[in-house]
C-alpha cells in the first residue's frame, strides 16, 4: 500500500490545470515565493488552494491519494 502525499508537484498541477510543465514550475516557484519558502522547500496542497483561493474539497477528486 502506497502512503498518502502531502506536497503537490507540477504535473498534479498540469492534471488541474491543464496547463503544461513550463508554466506550472513557473506557478510553483511564484507560490514559494508567496509564502517565503527557499528552492528546497516543499508545498502542500492546502498552501496552493489558499494561493489560487479554492477550497480543497474541489481538488480531492483530481488528486491521487490525497487523505484529508
Amino acid at each position: 500500500m502506497r502512503t498518502p502525499r502531502l506536497f503537490i508537484y507540477p504535473a498534479d498541477l498540469m492534471r488541474l490545470s491543464g496547463k503544461g510543465e513550463k508554466t506550472c514550475r513557473r506557478l510553483l516557484r511564484k507560490i514559494k515565493a508567496h509564502f517565503g519558502l527557499e528552492k528546497e522547500h516543499e508545498l502542500t496542497y492546502f498552501q496552493v488552494c489558499e494561493f489560487l483561493r479554492i477550497p480543497v474539497e474541489q481538488i480531492i477528486p483530481y488528486i491521487r491519494m490525497l487523505v484529508l
